[in-house]
């Protein structure tokens, strides 16, 4: 349902009273989230739940500041707080130990931190190697825009807070984590607050610039930013792989030449559609195992590594990019202290995110705990190879033994194996989600055992009022049910405005259905709500008996 919020009030009723309907069973923090309609608190909405701007302070428990110090050339992977400029691979195709991951996102986007982009293929100094590096063209700067700021395409965009300390003793210019290489910085406010400046490098890693030397050098930064839905999954366009090879810088001929043949074993060609190409591809890296024993050592590490099919996720994204790159697509190796992964830039589509997978042991997720864990609105459109799928069963089992939530450690399991849970489904044979509302496809992260027994419902509304002046009283009335049609009495129902393709979202309040179902509910509509369309949602969390829903 829709709803227009009109710039002023008739004259005729400026002298009538607001009416506000109360509210049932508000939690603690709920009177702050309801003033976010009226723009005094800043607030996104995922999930069926209202996520604030994230307090400020000093470091965690946990957490290491980001630095402007180098990483060192001998570390295969980022260290905590570092960002790389250049990958060499390395021939550790196993992982010993565990990998610490700190979350800095909201919601939780474990493990795809996007901490360091790496877009060119270069020769290695051994004359033989290729290795990965990052432009060295120079920095423009970001725009911090609005909350409310449209988006610059038609693409959906999904919202998260991101809190950070970056440590300037090493320097004025500082890595800040992004979610995708195409996020906005919706907002950004520093903890003691100081003048910074964000600027953006030609593989889209960002950086905050201190603007006072005399500020301290540590500074908690939090920030809203999006990403396009695209970014974590879409369907890939029919076109040629290398439509734009002007956009892959050209690699040394020797690495060409060895990419190409490679490419060849698995007979991929440039002119090939880029569906298959990259679909070939992913089916393949996504085919390796990790292995104490690395492939035979032939002296092409490049080659050795692509055609062993052993490795973890920092050898499959480096020899994918590698290849891909040789075949004209624009590709990235993108990774943090925990994960690799690759990028790939789609014509009229912009980036997505391609998970490898990698080992199925190690990652010891922190910050993540209690926080809802973002879900892709797509499925994976690319092959998802037994190895593959083995390898996330057993990250799974290994997550629900840790007292962290399964879906924070699990990151991207829900593409991997490619099941959500639907209405009237056996909910034991998966659980990583629930198709909502009136047909309404809208992820809820929970791990299986917070599925197993419980039952759907849905949440209709029934009328409300079409347009409403800003500070006058919107009205709504609905229903909620199971799936068989039998009223639900006595379920929470948060009631929210939300701007078209956007999932920036304004509480209004809340209301909880009646013995035979129904619900009616009058809220006031904040003064400084921006006028426009507005999309009404009404969601409930459920309880222990009935899965959360969602109806607009």
């Amino acid at each position: 349902m829709c709803a227009a919020v009109a710039g002023c009030r008739d004259a005729a009723r400026s002298d009538q009273p607001v009416l506000h309907e109360p509210v049932p069973d508000l939690r603690p923090n709920e009177a702050e989230l309801v003033l976010a309609a009226a723009g005094q608190v800043a607030s996104i909405e995922y999930g069926g739940r209202v996520i604030t701007e994230p307090a400020g302070g000093a470091l965690r428990a946990g957490e290491a500041p980001m630095t402007a110090a180098p990483a060192t050339s001998s570390s295969p992977i980022d260290e905590p707080g570092v960002r790389s400029t250049v990958y060499t691979p390395d021939r550790q195709t196993s992982l010993d130990g565990n990998l610490p991951y700190f979350e800095v996102f909201t919601p939780t986007i474990s493990p795809f931190k996007r901490v360091s982009a790496l877009d060119r293929v270069v020769l290695s100094p051994d004359g033989i190697t290729p290795g990965l590096s990052t432009s060295a063209g120079p920095r423009v700067r970001v725009s911090i825009e609005t909350p409310d700021a449209p988006p610059p395409d038609a693409r959906v965009r999904d919202r998260f807070w991101g809190s950070v300390v970056l440590d300037f003793s090493a320097g004025e210019t500082v890595p800040l984590p992004s979610v995708s290489p195409e996020s906005r910085i919706l907002s950004l406010n520093t903890d003691p607050p100081i003048p910074v400046r964000v600027e953006r490098d030609e593989a889209d890693n960002l950086f905050v610039v201190r603007g006072a030397r005399d500020a301290p050098d540590q500074v908690r930064v939090t920030f809203l930013t999006d990403a396009p839905q695209s970014y974590f999954g879409t369907t890939i366009p029919s076109t040629p792989a290398d439509s734009l090879r002007d956009r892959v810088a050209p690699l040394e001929p020797s690495i060409q030449r060895r990419a190409e043949r490679f490419a060849a074993e698995l007979n991929l060609r440039a002119s090939d559609p880029l569906p298959d190409v990259l679909s070939a591809l992913t089916e393949h890296f996504r085919s390796f195992v990790e292995s104490k024993q690395p492939p035979t050592d032939t002296g092409d590490t490049y080659l050795d590594l692509a055609r062993g099919k052993k490795g973890i996720c920092r050898h499959r994204a480096y020899a994918f990019v590698v290849t891909a790159q040789a075949l004209g697509i624009p590709t990235r190796f993108a990774q943090n202290e925990a994960h690799s992964w690759v990028e790939v830039l789609l014509p009229e589509l912009g980036w997505m995110r391609i998970d490898l997978g990698g080992a199925a042991n190690g990652l010891s997720p922190q910050n993540a705990q209690d926080q809802p864990a973002h879900r892709p609105e797509a499925a994976d459109p690319l092959p998802r190879p037994p190895e593959y799928l083995a390898a996330y069963a057993q990250a799974q089992r290994n997550a629900e033994a840790m007292p962290q939530r399964a879906e924070d450690v699990s990151g991207d399991l829900s593409r991997a194996t490619g099941r959500w849970v639907e209405p009237n489904h056996d909910k034991r044979a998966t659980g990583e989600g629930e198709k909502l509302g009136l047909g309404l496809s809208k992820r809820v992260p929970m791990k299986a055992a917070e599925i197993v027994g419980k039952q759907a419902m849905r949440i209709t509304i029934d009328h409300t009022t079409e347009s409403v002046y800003r500070g006058d009283t919107l009205h709504v009335t609905g229903h909620v049910t199971d799936t068989h049609g039998a009223p639900l009495g006595g379920m929470r129902l948060e009631v929210a405005l939300t701007r078209p393709g956007q999932e920036s979202s304004f509480l209004l309040g809340v209301v909880a259905s009646a013995e035979d179902g129904t619900f009616t509910g009058s809220f006031g509509v904040g003064p400084n709500l921006s006028h426009g369309d507005y999309q009404l949602r009404v969601v409930s969390p459920g309880n222990e008996t009935y899965l959360p829903a969602v109806a607009r």
